[in-house]
């Protein structure tokens, strides 16, 4: 039996987003909240990485030194004094209450803060310092950005392979099964690829191709070469502007010949599929003029992905709702718009309401509010469950939510902040998603798991966001000259 010491730290930086991600985001529970301690191992189906360690680990009766788990929404750079609480307390407990046998992470691969571009390697670089050279493995998010650092202190690291995410519990599951490995045998062997081109986030989805057939080609790599211990490929999160910002594979294994082979196998693949990751999207109007002429037998979905806060958007862009109204389409519901202003403003006139709103707008620079008139037709507030696949077993609170109507469309404001990867953000406003014929979603592909099965087509709307789709429109200053700015697009060049 080990005695294993377990924290997570996630964060998914995009620095080119208005604002900054302060403690308190950290502690907000639009998903889990800020736990400590015993508090991490009460929940059995808690769906992210470290519960599928916990389950792992706790069926192997090792002993386990819960830490710390927070979570912030992405958004811009993490605040130097949030960074150094949060993570200075995990340092600090692991240096109080060794020694350990072993370390586990659950990390997200992609935080950047107002001092360390790769937050993440400095984290375990202070990690290792304390704990020594014992094994130290971290799980992923499929979007993390790897450099050197990482690679160097940690002994092994396991990215998600599903996008939407609906195997973190998995991933978790992964990392333990590489911690046991550690324990019982020598250091494993590591080899890291690095990709000549940015993968933008709408491209990466597992449920379309080419990432499909890419990941499953990476299980059969490792499935086949028992001197394979673990495979991640990870196509990056292109909007963090940082020297390593871009995708990776990753391989570990008993000998550095078989993780050079499999790495570069793996790396060949992708690159001859360059050409499928080029942004191309629909505007807002043409989206709007493809909805009021569907004609379908299941309901269409407008994914916002520019505005995805699960990316750092705000949440609160408006130029696909005033498209949906200009147009007249019907019967739209849109989800979730983040603007506290607007929810109050409904919850104070009260239900069957008609209320003038500036909806939206308010915060990135260059956009501004939809001035309209709109009918509060539902209120809500307090916590609500989560069923969908990617996040069941946990609860959400939006704070003041709204169901308004404009017309033919009807939209979910809340006070809060999140992207809407679940139905039950539409339910917990009163609006069952299938009944309604087109579906819009802030989000860039994590809603695919819920609602995908919903629908006869998707659009991908290129409206006005914080999260730009194309990596070539961003003012970039740290990229690795020559490095390409998304399939087969220009290089880019130091200004």
């Amino acid at each position: 039996m080990a005695r294993i010491a377990i924290a997570g730290f996630l964060h998914e930086t995009n620095t080119f987003a208005p604002g900054t991600t302060g403690y308190a985001d950290f502690q907000a529970r639009t998903m889990a909240g800020m736990m400590r301690g015993a508090e991490m191992l009460q929940n059995p189906k808690f769906p992210m990485a470290t519960g599928g360690f916990i389950a792992r680990a706790q069926a192997a009766r090792h002993e386990l030194f819960p830490i710390l788990w927070c979570f912030a929404e992405p958004g811009g750079y993490v605040t130097a004094a949030a960074f150094e609480r949060i993570a200075g307390e995990i340092i600090a407990s692991l240096a109080a209450n060794g020694p350990f046998d072993a370390v586990y992470l659950d990390l997200h691969g992609a935080m950047v803060t107002t001092e360390h571009d790769d937050a993440e390697a400095e984290i375990l670089r202070r990690v290792r310092a304390v704990v020594g050279d014992i094994p130290v493995v971290n799980s992923l998010d499929l979007h993390g950005n790897i450099g050197d650092g990482m690679l160097t202190h940690a002994d092994a690291m396991v990215a998600y392979r599903t996008y939407p995410h609906v195997d973190m519990r998995a991933t978790g599951e992964r990392a333990f099964r590489l911690i046991e490995a550690l324990l019982a045998g020598p250091p494993l062997a590591k080899a890291m690829r690095t990709l000549p081109f940015l993968l933008p986030i709408h491209r990466q989805s597992t449920f379309t191709e080419p990432c499909k057939s890419i990941y499953e080609a990476l299980e059969k790599l490792e499935a086949d070469d028992p001197d394979i211990a673990s495979m991640s490929f990870l196509p990056g999160f292109p909007l963090a502007d940082i020297p390593m910002c871009g995708a990776v594979v990753l391989a570990y294994g008993k000998s550095q010949a078989a993780v050079d082979r499999a790495a570069d196998e793996l790396a060949a693949l992708i690159n001859s599929q360059e050409a499928a990751f080029e942004p191309g999207l629909k505007t807002p109007a043409e989206a709007a003029k493809l909805a009021f002429g569907y004609a379908g037998n299941r309901s269409m979905i407008l994914a916002d992905i520019q505005d995805n806060p699960g990316a750092g958007g705000t949440g609160d862009t408006v130029g696909i709702i005033e498209a949906l109204v200009a147009q007249k389409v019907p019967d739209a519901i849109v989800a979730i718009l983040a603007d506290p202003e607007s929810a109050a403003k409904a919850h104070a006139a009260g239900i069957g309401a008609t209320v003038t709103l500036d909806l939206g707008g308010k915060t990135v620079p260059g956009q501004k509010p939809f001035r309209t008139e709109a009918v509060v037709e539902q209120l809500a507030e307090g916590s609500f469950a989560l069923t969908g696949p990617m996040l069941g077993g946990l609860t959400s609170d939006l704070g003041k939510v709204a169901r308004i109507r404009i017309g033919g469309v009807r939209v979910v404001v809340s006070s809060a902040r999140t992207q809407c990867n679940d139905q039950d953000y539409f339910r917990h406003a009163g609006i069952e998603p299938k009944d309604h014929k087109i579906i819009v979603v802030k989000s860039s592909n994590h809603y695919r798991a819920d609602f995908q099965p919903l629908s006869d087509a998707i659009v991908e709307v290129a409206a006005p966001g914080a999260c730009d789709m194309n990596p070539a429109n961003l003012p970039w200053t740290k990229l690795p000259e020559g490095l390409r700015l998304y399939g087969n697009g220009p290089a880019w060049k130091r200004p």
